[in-house]
């Protein structure tokens, strides 16, 4: 609900900041959520930092490639019999957008990355998964190189789901 209050007072307030659309590189960082849900990892939840390189072709594609921390937890799996927990994930994704006036926009990302899957007990070893990416969101800009967003991630093959607040750059 404060989101949707502090989209509308950016919309109201906004309209002046506004510029056209120029293609080109830009740099993201992202924070928020990792939450695993497999029956195969240690199910939990831990913070998520991340960071974005990519390229916007017209204001409805784009792609870039990120990295995202899955785990923070030094002690993680030293109670549990799970036996994998993700760390981290990498990879290239392609981003659809609707803009939805000149401020707002709504997205879907589709991508492929390697997950890093360390084991929790000394019995087994670590592993790399191929691991599909899908995932939604809403952004809002503040001028032609400023943005901000909200979104939600799901890696389809580690089970985890990914809640983030995000800021690029365009350059």
């Amino acid at each position: 609900m404060r989101l949707l209050i502090i989209a509308a007072a950016l919309a109201v307030a906004g309209p002046s900041f506004a510029a056209p659309f120029e293609p080109g590189v830009y740099i993201g960082a992202t924070a928020g959520r990792a939450s695993v849900s497999s029956k195969y990892a240690d199910n939990s939840s831990d913070i998520s930092l991340g960071a974005s390189l990519g390229y916007q072709y017209t204001p409805n594609f784009g792609f870039d490639v990120y990295t995202r921390s899955l785990s923070f937890d030094p002690f993680r799996g030293l109670f549990t019999e799970a036996g994998y927990y993700p760390e981290r994930t990498y990879g290239i994704a392609v981003q659809g957008s609707v803009p939805l006036n000149e401020l707002f926009s709504l997205y879907g990302r589709a991508g492929v990355g390697r997950t890093s899957m360390q084991a929790t007990r000394s019995d087994l070893p670590d592993r790399d998964e191929t691991d599909p990416m899908v995932g939604v969101g809403v952004s809002y800009a503040f001028n032609r190189h400023w943005s901000i967003g909200a979104d939600f991630s799901y890696l389809t093959k580690t089970e985890v789901s990914l809640y983030s607040f995000s800021a690029r750059f365009n350059f």
